[in-house]
């Protein structure tokens, strides 16, 4: 491997390993004109392997990437607090993982395409929390809430509307 420090002519720059036909190969950071940056592994010219990217809007990345997208295990916390940490495909929250919001609120659970989708767990800050199925980022399906006051309700939802009670007591 050869260490180079390259300028490109829109602005961007490269310091790390090449391999011999040049491309970026090995472990580097790109520097980005637009502000953004990526630190890791770097495959054929493509961020793949594990690393850092930190976006233009100040929200990081860390993980696995393959081909530029973070894939597998990662992590993502965004400029203004949010964080998710879980499983990954091609850029996405896909499989299971946890995503903690400023406020306090936390989901622990299953995610496709970028939504709660599946069986998870909702904690509100307040104590609150709805165990049962999402879909799209919405309580729809079976599930249990508890609420903070010791009441406990079984019942059916549908795109976040509570519309049939199975079973209801206290805690």
């Amino acid at each position: 491997m050869i260490e180079i420090k390259k300028q490109y002519s829109n602005g961007d720059e490269y310091c790390g390993e090449i391999n011999d036909v040049g491309q970026r190969h090995g472990y580097g950071v790109y520097h980005w004109s637009n502000g953004s940056i990526y630190l890791g592994e770097w495959r054929n010219n493509t961020c793949t392997g594990e690393g850092i990217y930190r976006a233009i809007n100040g929200d990081i990345y860390r993980g696995r990437f393959v081909n530029g997208l973070i894939y597998d295990q990662g992590s993502r916390t965004s400029f203004d607090g949010h964080q998710y940490i879980g499983d990954y495909l091609f850029g996405r929250s896909e499989g299971h993982g946890t995503y903690r919001w400023p406020n306090g609120d936390n989901y622990v659970g299953s995610w496709m395409n970028n939504d709660r989708t599946g069986n998870g767990v909702y904690i509100w800050a307040n104590g609150d929390r709805y165990e049962g199925e999402f879909l799209r980022g919405e309580l729809h399906g079976n599930g249990t809430f508890h609420c903070s006051n010791g009441e406990k309700l079984e019942g059916q939802w549908i795109h976040g509307i509570y519309v049939k009670t199975l079973s209801s007591s206290m805690e």
